[in-house]
């Protein structure tokens, strides 16, 4: 193979993190249209020649660690005790680690294996993406690190996109200053409410990034969000090529050398040290808030000075924290907020209503006058609503309940959640007006814009509502320009202060925003 050849291939798999087997998939893929195959002892060779010139490292998938007195003297002391008195040696303890996603302890299981005939360890937190085990390597293919050198000016990024408000253009502006900046600071939270347009507020730093030949990552924790986005950042990026990769993606688009990759978290594993910039969309979401993986993936697939913006609505109280430390505190977070959504209007505030043994009067199909009263509110208006419930058990049970008051909701009435698999066929039902009520589980909370839709909160004091699901909930209602204004219902037996905390936090933003002058007249102020 030609000295040439081999630096061609090289560069398609560097910023890599492979297992054995990604790394001789993706050489077969390379040669698959050629006029020549390579051989299992070529992919070999090639591999051992690039170890040894340092552009690759090879671990074990899962690496024994040992842990040789660890721990207090006292503790070795009584161990060491312990040992003598039951006539047993004091050994070393032994635990694992896998090298491909960073868990240790009880995510590694020890099984017999088939290919290396005995016990072998492997990694079940990442296993979704590829058997991590003992006797398969993990590759790291080391990409170039480069000296960042942004060119160019904010307000020259920014006269491309004339189209964003106010306040868009200010955080904007705050991210491409956080961008240009060589070195200080390598996080940047954006806050911005539910329906701020915060996707087209990244335009200008994505076109600043791409201009300058750097490599970004715009990383979500879901599919659904991933193949939203696909179709507007090629109509807005039409010059760069994008690679989506997610799950269900062709095997083919999973290995393009793209510049510019939309990505699921989970995919980041299969990078390292590869992104000048990072953005990760949906902080809070799930499962990136509940899987320690995710937040490892993510950081190492961006360079050591590479640059990660945070985009959320909702950011957990960790990240509040930093925010309000002092901007010369070690772990201070720089930010911007965008407290308005692109139509100027300010976010409607819920409402509490508090009614006693709701789950008793379910059962008994008595009385709840907030519900009742809220459903003769959508009949009268004629508006689409979303009513949640914290568990899908409860599903049934409020739809008899509301049955049983009124019948002729029986074919404008629908339920939905996570594994329901008509959940897309009702959405695009009620989006068109041949249904007009969903009641569904929190799976409605995100990524749902509908001209007009009412929102109630049934049992709002449930645990499953926290603070952040409550603050989404409520950023359903009033997205839509053509009606900025919409009814949200917090209803339950207790004032919880998840609820209190995300009202109070909805209320803040629109001071920040009536503060800022970001917020248009109402009519009856107009009139004045």
């Amino acid at each position: 193979m030609k000295w040439e050849d081999k630096e061609k291939i090289y560069k398609l798999f560097q910023g890599r993190a492979l297992l054995e087997e990604e790394v001789y998939w993706l050489f077969q893929l390379l040669f698959r249209d050629g006029r020549r195959r390579i051989t299992e002892e070529e992919m070999k060779e090639l591999l051992q020649e690039w170890i040894q010139s340092g552009k690759v490292e090879r671990k074990p998938g899962v690496e024994r660690v040992s842990e040789k007195g660890e721990g207090s003297s006292f503790s070795l002391f009584v161990s060491w005790i312990w040992c003598l008195i039951r006539g047993e040696k004091s050994e070393e303890r032994i635990r694992y680690r896998c090298n491909r996603c960073g868990a240790e302890e009880e995510h590694i299981h020890i099984v017999y294996c088939y290919r290396c005939q005995g016990e072998c360890p492997y990694c079940c937190r990442c296993l979704t993406m590829g058997r991590s085990s003992s006797c398969s390597s993990h590759y790291l293919f080391a990409a170039d690190e480069r000296k960042r050198n942004p060119k160019g000016c904010t307000e020259e990024a920014l006269f491309y996109y004339p189209q964003l408000t106010q306040a868009q253009r200010a955080a904007a502006r705050s991210m491409l200053d956080f961008y240009r900046q060589e070195t200080g600071m390598q996080e940047f939270l954006v806050w911005a409410v539910c329906g701020a347009g915060k996707t087209e507020v990244m335009f200008p730093l994505l076109h600043d990034v791409l201009a300058n030949g750097e490599r970004v990552l715009w990383a979500t924790p879901r599919r659904d969000v991933v193949l939203e986005l696909a179709p507007r950042l090629r109509r807005a990026f039409p010059n760069h090529p994008l690679s989506v990769l997610y799950g269900g993606a062709k095997a083919q688009d999973k290995w393009n050398a793209s510049r510019f990759v939309l990505a699921t978290t989970h995919q980041a594993l299969r990078f390292y040290r590869h992104f000048d910039v990072v953005i990760l969309d949906e902080l809070d979401a799930f499962p990136y808030n509940q899987d320690e993986m995710l937040p490892f993936a993510v950081n190492r697939a961006r360079t050591l000075s590479g640059k990660i913006i945070y985009l959320t609505a909702t950011p957990r109280p960790d990240y509040q924290k930093r925010i309000r430390k002092p901007s010369y505190a070690k772990d201070f977070l720089p930010h911007v907020k965008i407290p308005v959504r692109y139509h100027g209007h300010p976010l409607p505030e819920p409402g509490i209503r508090q009614e006693s043994k709701l789950n008793a009067r379910l059962s008994a199909k008595k009385p709840i006058f907030s519900l009742l009263s809220f459903l003769k509110d959508i009949e009268r208006k004629g508006v689409p609503a979303f009513i949640f419930v914290p568990a899908i058990q409860q599903l049934p049970q409020l739809y008899e309940y509301i049955m049983a008051y009124n019948s002729k909701w029986q074919n404008k009435l629908a339920v939905v959640h996570a594994a329901d698999p008509e959940r897309e066929a009702k959405v695009k039902a009620l989006r068109e007006g041949r249904l007009q009520i969903l009641l569904t589980t929190t799976i409605m909370e995100r990524g749902v814009t509908l001209p007009g839709i009412q929102v109630l909160v049934c049992q709002a004091d449930a645990p499953i509502f926290d603070e952040a699901a409550l603050v989404q909930i409520a950023g359903r209602a009033g997205r839509s320009a053509v009606a900025p204004d919409g009814m949200v219902i917090f209803m339950a037996e207790e004032v919880t202060e998840a609820m209190k905390a995300s009202i109070r936090q909805i209320r803040e933003m629109n001071r920040l925003a009536k503060k800022l002058g970001y917020l248009k007249a109402t009519k009856r102020e107009e009139r004045i």
